[in-house]
């Protein structure tokens, strides 16, 4: 169980981040409401999804 949170919230977190700075530098982007932040948490949690099933290259 530890193994899966890990493979999960490595790329969760990685791709919250990068994706908050990316998209936070976009002027259209509302960043600070509720579907900005939704965006990004699907977006992460997805990733994370698929940290648990793709294997490492």
């Amino acid at each position: 169980m530890v193994n899966l949170l890990k493979k999960f919230y490595k790329p969760f977190t990685i791709t919250y981040i990068l994706l908050s700075i990316a998209l936070g530098s976009y002027p259209m982007f509302d960043f600070y409401t509720f579907k900005g932040q939704l965006i990004i948490f699907s977006v992460s949690t997805f990733n994370g999804v698929m940290g648990i099933y793709v294997k490492k290259l």
